[in-house]
């Protein structure tokens, strides 16, 4: 499983930043509160770089 939080200097509107990071790959998992958001794969994502304000970090492999 890959795990991925995703950090939002905003309170963001998750069905518009979801595809912008993540593009159409479906998630197996997620939990979303407020700004922060994890998401689980299945396999590798490559999340796209939305700047200082959006940050992305793999939390496991």
């Amino acid at each position: 499983m890959h795990k991925y939080k995703v950090t939002c200097l905003f309170i963001p509107d998750w069905s518009v930043v979801y595809p912008s990071v993540f593009g159409s790959a479906v998630h197996c998992a997620s939990y979303v509160e407020g700004s922060v958001g994890t998401f689980t794969f299945d396999t590798p994502q490559t999340p796209a770089d939305l700047g200082p304000l959006v940050r992305v970090e793999l939390l496991s492999e």
